[in-house]
């Protein structure tokens, strides 16, 4: 997997993060009327395209502090739903490098 190693990077793999988030919330709400499991996500998708636009305002805002050795504030989350979240790895990524800095 890609690690950023700026700003702007992280911003780009933040941007494709949040895509995906919000394709998965696309297809849970096309599919939940046939697949009950996909509704029981939504509020987690839900959450975590909301914790992602966050992290993304705080990193425009140059308020957002990398490389501080947390973890992100959804990573227990992620980690709780990585079988049903396809871009994990893309979300951990993003923790890695919001963790380790550039």
């Amino acid at each position: 997997m890609y690690q950023p190693k700026t700003t702007e990077d992280y911003l780009e793999l933040l941007g494709q993060a949040i895509f995906e988030m919000e394709d998965l919330i696309r297809c849970a709400e096309e599919e939940d009327a046939g697949i009950a499991e996909f509704a029981s996500q939504m509020p987690v998708y839900l959450e975590l395209t909301q914790a992602l636009q966050t992290l993304r305002a705080e990193v425009v805002a140059g308020t957002h502090k990398f490389g501080d050795k947390q973890d992100l504030p959804f990573m227990p989350l992620v980690r709780q739903w990585r079988s049903r979240i396809p871009f994990h790895i893309l979300l951990g990524a993003l923790n890695t490098a919001h963790k380790e800095g550039f």
